[in-house]
């Protein structure tokens, strides 16, 4: 994403003013020094940035656009570098222990500030980027009512009024066309679409009720706005994509770089992969256990030793078949296309008293969860996501959560329609929520805003969020979660095979847990698709082998997976990554009550593990007094 904007200059440091030596028990002049420090990011980089200001809950420059012009850039570029020499000039080993871990995230965002100007440079040659800023910059004014309506259509209206000016330096900064990286450019083309909805159709629709002279604002600017978007539109299908020859790859070196601004932990981006291709053996080991102990029930009574007689091939080819047979008979149990929201919806429910009644994790019935289509503008990334009000949104509490899901696209041949289907089966749907949902991505995010550091709220670390929801998985898993069977009628329509399987409540779990190995599985490939896209040169091809005969993936899922990992990059290692240091620190949580002779109390440690925001995992047994 872009972040600059026009700003009137950054705060000497000289200007900052210590104060005298406190008391032992008050604040150090280290502490004094990186709170001021934090405040004035915070400052300074939402003038920069403020679109990402709005998405974070801070409503100063909501009406503004960021400046992404030359001399725009220049100025980011030079504040970025002004902010980490000041942040080198704080005596890190004087501060405590949550100012140093809020010292290393905000050095961490800056340094992947640094990069993406001067690696990846998205302002030159990523026109998703673009779509992304104007999607977000418009929709995150009305989506949620964190003010009056009549505060956020003035926000509304200013912004439309700057579009014209941030489609013309874009057209400035995408140039030469060679330049531009195709996959960014082809998602892009059906994200302006979805912007020119947004600006069409639903900005006058939620904004109807406003005073009559911003509507009127509204009114003029709008034709203006949709011009200038058409102009960019026009611009990337017709010079831009027939053109493309940009490097999307990012190269071994960059990558390893990147990767550990992203993760913040000693892990070398090859020792990822290896783990990584370790883990995946494991995982399908365990998978075929236990589509063995579903095969029978699936296909009567003696099947399995039947097919083994019949068989003949190597044990490892031998277990594929069998998880490959299961998985597509569980498969059959799918919601229709236009159900598939509702699905993921009536899950909820279910996910939240199983949690409460198990105590798993503590929750918070005041919070607003709704489960919504993904937004035109924002479709053709992932299949689903979880968008949470702003960290520092002052009016957070009964502001929704939204749980996107991605409707199936009605250009698809029915073939990958079907697939897309299958893969997002009844059984995967209650994985997906538990991730999303509950006690995943939604309650983390939640318990994250409360945290006291404003500055750990905005800066959280990937693996923490990512490796959570990961983790919570397995701990529904773990914990018994069996989900619910069909009602009689629609069970009445599925094979005998599957009818057995929803009447046995173990059966109906063991199918549950057999999916969750599955998306764990695609954890783990995210991290070997990862590395070896962009430090390798692993082909199209390959990574739809990889994806679909080696990790069971349909191929309507593994096509989407790989223009995702197109358009990102380390961004796919941080659920691997981040849920194996959950689950260390999980089994260090045990250990703990175990040596002390007490019972371990999953709901206490889940409390104290998320009342710290959002830190790199293996900085919270510091954080939590270990």
């Amino acid at each position: 994403m872009l972040a600059a904007v026009v700003v009137t200059g950054c705060t000497d440091r000289s200007q900052v003013t210590t104060p005298p030596q406190p008391e032992p028990e008050q604040p150090t002049s280290a502490h004094a020094e990186f709170d001021a420090l934090a405040t004035r990011f915070l400052d300074e980089y939402y003038e920069f940035a403020p679109v990402h200001a709005t998405a974070d809950g801070d409503h100063r420059f909501d009406g503004a656009w960021p400046d992404l012009s030359a001399d725009g850039r220049a100025r980011m570029a030079t504040w970025v570098d002004g902010m980490l020499a000041a942040a080198d000039r704080i005596e890190r080993q004087s501060l405590d222990e949550d100012r140093r871990v809020d010292l290393d995230l905000l050095r961490a965002r800056l340094e992947s500030l640094r990069f993406s100007a001067d690696v990846e440079r998205p302002y030159e040659n990523n026109p998703y980027a673009y779509a992304g800023l104007l999607g977000s910059g418009l929709d995150d004014l009305i989506s949620r009512d964190f003010a009056p309506l009549a505060t956020r259509a003035q926000s509304v209206a200013s912004r439309l009024e700057g579009v014209p000016k941030v489609v013309e330096q874009a057209l400035a900064n995408l140039q030469p066309a060679e330049a531009i990286l195709a996959p960014q450019a082809r998602v892009a083309v059906a994200q302006l679409k979805g912007v020119r909805t947004l600006i069409a159709e639903e900005l006058p629709a939620k904004t109807r009720s406003a005073p009559a002279p911003v509507r009127a604002r509204i009114e003029a600017a709008t034709p203006l706005a949709l011009a200038a978007l058409d102009r960019l539109l026009a611009a990337v299908e017709n010079e831009f994509i027939p053109r493309a020859k940009g490097q999307w790859r990012l190269g071994a070196e960059a990558f390893a770089h990147k990767l550990s601004l992203t993760l913040q932990t000693d892990l070398s981006a090859d020792e990822v992969h290896e783990l990584a291709r370790k883990t995946h053996a494991e995982v399908r080991a365990r998978m075929a256990e236990v589509a063995r102990e579903l095969y029978d029930p699936l296909f009567g009574e003696g099947a399995l030793k039947d097919f083994l007689k019949r068989v003949r091939m190597p044990p490892e080819a031998l277990d594929r078949e069998i998880v490959q047979q299961v998985l597509g008979a569980l498969a059959q149990d799918h919601p229709t296309a236009d159900g598939l929201r509702d699905a993921c919806e009536a899950n909820l429910e279910r996910l939240h008293r199983f949690v409460a009644d198990h105590k798993l994790v503590p929750l918070d019935s005041k919070e607003v969860l709704k489960v919504i289509w993904t937004p035109p503008h924002a479709r053709g990334y992932a299949i689903a996501g979880l968008a949470s009000p702003g960290p520092l949104e002052p009016q957070a509490e009964g502001l929704p959560s939204f749980y996107l899901v991605q409707p199936v696209p009605k250009t698809w041949p029915k073939d990958q329609r079907d697939s897309f289907l299958r893969e997002y089966n009844t059984f995967m749907l209650e994985i997906l929520s538990i991730h999303e949902a509950i006690p995943g991505h939604f309650v983390q995010l939640y318990h994250g805003k409360r945290d006291d550091s404003k500055l750990r709220r905005v800066l959280g670390n990937g693996p923490f969020v990512e490796g959570w929801a990961v983790y919570t998985e397995r701990l529904m898993v773990e914990a018994g979660y069996r989900g619910a069977p069909p009602s009689q009628e629609a069970a009445g329509k599925l094979p005998k095979g599957l009818q057995r399987i929803h009447r046995d409540e173990q059966l109906r779990g063991k199918a549950i847990e057999l999916h969750g190995l599955k998306f764990y599985l695609r954890t783990v490939t995210n991290a070997i698709l990862d590395h070896e896209i962009h430090a390798g040169t692993m082909t199209q091809e390959q990574a739809l082998q990889l994806m679909t005969r080696d990790s069971f993936q349909e191929e309507g899922e593994a096509r989407g997976k790989w223009v995702r990992a197109q358009l990102s990059s380390t961004q796919l290692s941080t659920y691997f990554v981040g849920a194996t240091a959950w689950f260390r620190l999980r089994e260090q949580a045990e250990k703990r009550a175990h040596d002390r002779k007490q019972a371990f109390d999953p709901a206490s440690f889940h409390n104290e593990a998320l009342s710290h925001g959002a830190p790199p995992v293996h900085r919270l047994p510091a954080l939590m007094g270990w």
